[in-house]
């Protein structure tokens, strides 16, 4: 199949939208890991979902107890 028409002395090239190559990412590069930060990161991880369960709890029988408190006034 033809690429180039020529019509009244111009070119058309019917692939003029063709796509532009994406360059690649090199995806192999050797990272240096400092696995100290990957301790510590872990374990400040845990405490902060150790702080989270401890709030939820502790705000959750808090609002138990200010339920029940208010169904006794009330009564």
């Amino acid at each position: 199949m033809l690429k180039n028409f020529f019509h009244n002395n111009k070119s058309i090239d019917v692939n003029k939208g063709k796509k532009k190559n994406i360059p690649n990412l090199y995806i192999d590069q050797k990272r240096i890991v400092d696995i100290n930060k990957l301790l510590n990161r872990v374990k400040v991880d845990k405490k902060n979902e150790t702080k989270r369960k401890i709030i939820f709890y502790s705000a959750s029988v808090l609002a138990l107890s200010l339920f029940s408190t208010f169904i006794v006034i009330i009564k």
